[in-house]
């Protein structure tokens, strides 16, 4: 059986925002044949979730340095949300459900980006989680927000390894649930 902090890093990694954007796209390709479009998805899928993730080499090369691996990471979220985003006004304007999401993963990261500059540090995998929980419950209603229950795992593993605070989670959570909410608002997929 895995000690305690390896058994808490592993969930780190499982719920991992980029982890997170590539299951968030493929659910709502599969769910919603409608708005079904293959080239949207795999966009989110690679700048979304690949781009981000190949921060993880990282840890190959200097096992442990997960202060290294953050700011490695928001770089390449912020090169990739951006890249996606422009991929997705361009090509794939016409899928709103996809523009919005990407939208939201840019404005979180954004947001993220200048709490951070501000020597608070907000949580990356808090946005992570309640992001795609947002979108869920603006899509399916209740069952979507049943989603915003994986912030328990994450707060509890994030703070018993130390990385974060619960403030600093539920900062992230709030930063990217506003995020996303601007985005379904600003491309007609959510009216107040």
């Amino acid at each position: 059986m895995l000690e305690r902090k390896k058994r808490m890093r592993l969930w780190t990694y499982l719920l991992d925002p980029p982890v997170l954007a590539m299951l968030t796209f493929v659910f709502l390709y599969l769910m919603r044949p409608v708005e079904r479009n293959l080239g949207a998805c795999l966009t989110g899928v690679i700048c979304l979730g690949l781009v981000p993730l190949t921060a993880w080499f990282h840890m190959v090369h200097h096992p442990g340095d997960y202060k290294g691996e953050r700011k490695i990471g928001f770089v390449l979220s912020v090169a990739g949300y951006a890249a996606g985003t422009a991929i997705m006004l361009v090509f794939f304007r016409r899928s709103p459900l996809n523009v919005a999401l990407m939208l939201s993963y840019l404005f979180t990261v954004v947001a993220l980006t200048a709490v951070n500059l501000m020597h608070y540090k907000a949580s990356g995998h808090g946005a992570g989680v309640a992001g795609p929980a947002t979108a869920l419950t603006i899509l399916y209603g209740w069952p979507g927000a049943i989603c915003y229950l994986l912030l328990v795992p994450v707060a509890i593993a994030k703070t018993d390894i130390k990385e974060h605070t619960l403030g600093q989670i539920c900062t992230g959570a709030c930063l990217s649930t506003v995020s996303t909410l601007a985005s379904f608002w600003l491309t007609g997929m959510l009216h107040f």
